[in-house]
């Protein structure tokens, strides 16, 4: 596994990163393969794990399961956005970036996580105003003062994440950038160029919405663009998933890609495919050539 370093974090993180979205739909007593592909996702070099508040059990299943390898792993997790089990057993999210409201968000991961620190707390996908305007970016920085997190971050897309770079405190930016929406990746360069921030990204493989029908709405024009790239007579054999993940990591402004499943026989592929590398010269043109007349819409 190849390991970049995370900006000016300083930390070294696996070109393929975990995200624990899905996993987070286990209960922790009925959990045991997600232990066993918690355990192998370290195994393989994996060694940052993406989590948040909002994942139901996700942050006590990575206790549970690997707590015991904490220094095998970077922890990143999200604060703002939360869920909370109610006594009739339904979950109710809730949304506040406030400093107020995210203090006891951090304490509660760390009560699920058993640890005393948390390497990256990200705000989860806070609004444009709730960038430029609130007050969490100041409750991040507390948390790190108080030695509870060790880099303060955001998970965002679009305005929010553009004034974040713009605001230059945030240590890494999560967003979303793929090979059927590379506009992001300008956003990317900036951040790298003139804050040296780490760079994870999101949905590096368009959430594979090209092995399902055509949705509708926006993500209808991207379904529309796979049928442009992701197609034998532009990618050949190589499956549309490892086409995917070796576009994006060619990209060396990109430290990290996290690719969340419940899938051992999923995960052992994406590993295997960021083993690969980037895709040939050849094939990353016929891609541009490709995606040539512009964004979305």
């Amino acid at each position: 596994m190849e390991y970049r370093r995370l900006g000016r974090t300083g930390l070294q993180v696996s070109a393929l990163g975990f995200g624990a979205w899905e996993i987070g739909w286990t209960r922790p007593e009925e959990g045991a393969e997600v232990g066993r592909l918690l355990n192998r996702v370290l195994d393989l070099g994996i060694n940052l794990i993406d989590s948040s508040a909002a994942y139901r059990w996700s942050e006590e299943l990575i206790a549970k399961y690997v707590g015991h390898r904490r220094r095998e792993f970077v922890f990143a997790t999200k604060c703002g956005s939360w869920r909370v089990q109610q006594p009739d057993g339904e979950w109710v999210q809730t949304l506040d970036y406030s400093a107020r409201a995210i203090a006891p968000q951090i304490d509660r991961s760390l009560q699920r996580l058993k640890t005393d620190y948390i390497d990256i707390i990200q705000l989860h996908s806070p609004s444009y105003e709730d960038v430029a305007f609130g007050d969490g970016l100041e409750g991040l920085k507390k948390a790190q003062a108080q030695g509870k997190v060790r880099f303060i971050s955001l998970s965002a897309d679009g305005e929010a994440a553009s004034k974040a770079v713009e605001i230059g405190e945030y240590d890494t930016l999560q967003i979303t950038c793929n090979i059927l929406d590379q506009e992001p990746a300008a956003l990317i360069a900036r951040a790298r160029r003139e804050g040296d921030m780490g760079i994870i990204v999101k949905e590096p493989i368009a959430q594979a919405l090209y092995d399902h029908p055509r949705p509708e709405g926006d993500r209808a024009l991207l379904w529309d663009r796979a049928q442009r790239l992701l197609v034998p007579d532009c990618i050949g054999e190589l499956p549309r998933v490892e086409a995917c993940l070796r576009w994006l990591l060619g990209n060396p402004e990109v430290h990290t890609a996290i690719v969340g499943t419940t899938n051992l026989r999923h995960l052992e592929a994406n590993a295997a495919a960021a083993e690969r590398g980037p895709l040939p010269a050849a094939l990353l043109a016929e891609i541009q050539r490709r995606i040539a007349p512009g964004p979305p819409g």
